[in-house]
């Protein structure tokens, strides 16, 4: 079904985005951004983006849903030119012969560089026709567009996912980054920092919440950090305010 087609089928102004920041491994300056569903006037069937995946959950709703978020989320993008967005994609997206094409098409109506689109795949998320996941990785990642795997470590798929994606990022999941405190979970975020530079890859870090989170995370080599501690996720025109006053989103931590 045609973009345009897919827009028009599904009204979708109870919606909006807001964007949560990744931060420099110092916590001094933002560097990306992370698109994120909220739920703008909620109604009895939609208060959370959980009632929202559950009534887009057919397939055709589902899809319409992935590009109203990667238009909307390109769109405010244009507004911040020093940061990367980055939009979280369903594995069935990738299935799709077409869907490189037609996100490249869209980014060029949009007017956003692809190198400042980053596509995350959640590592749980099963990836059933590979052959054609990597046609469409590649083609984009051809054109600058980068790609990360979303809540690293916490499925079956994570060495699967790297011997058979060309990725660019792995998002370490945050029920890790909770845990540095203890022995195991330190070891686990040691061990994917680890295989993620051996490999030449991009870490970033989910549910910073503690400084000592953000020193541990700092010193064992993570490049970017995302979580509460440097901010929540907000409207577009915070986002905005925040480039704009050239403030780090808080303190360096030594």
């Amino acid at each position: 079904m045609p973009e345009a087609a897919i827009r028009n089928s599904i009204v979708f102004d109870d919606l909006t985005l807001h964007y949560q920041p990744q931060v420099s491994a110092d916590g001094a300056r933002i560097v990306a951004v992370e698109a994120l569903l909220r739920v703008l006037r909620p109604t009895p069937r939609l208060v959370t983006p959980a009632d929202v995946l559950t009534l887009f959950s057919a397939p055709a709703a589902e899809e319409a849903l992935d590009w109203w978020v990667l238009r909307r989320a390109c769109s405010d993008a244009r507004g911040w030119p020093s940061l990367t967005v980055s939009v979280n994609v369903v594995a069935a997206r990738f299935h799709d012969p077409h869907f490189a094409d037609r996100l490249l098409e869209m980014l060029a109506e949009v007017g956003l560089d692809p190198h400042r689109l980053e596509l995350e795949i959640v590592e749980g998320a099963y990836i059933e026709d590979f052959d054609s996941a990597l046609a469409n990785i590649n083609a984009l990642r051809a054109r600058g567009v980068r790609i990360a795997i979303d809540d690293f470590g916490t499925g079956y798929s994570s060495l699967t996912y790297l011997l058979k994606i060309p990725v660019d990022k792995l998002k370490i999941d945050k029920s890790f980054v909770a845990g540095v405190g203890l022995m195991r979970s330190a070891a686990i975020v040691h061990a994917v920092i680890a295989l993620a530079r051996a490999l030449g890859l991009k870490i970033t870090a989910e549910g910073v919440e503690t400084d000592e989170q953000h020193r541990f995370l700092r010193a064992a080599g993570c490049h970017f950090l995302q979580g509460w501690l440097f901010s929540k996720a907000v409207p577009a025109e915070t986002i905005s305010a925040m480039v704009e006053s050239g403030q780090p989103p808080r303190r360096s931590v030594a």
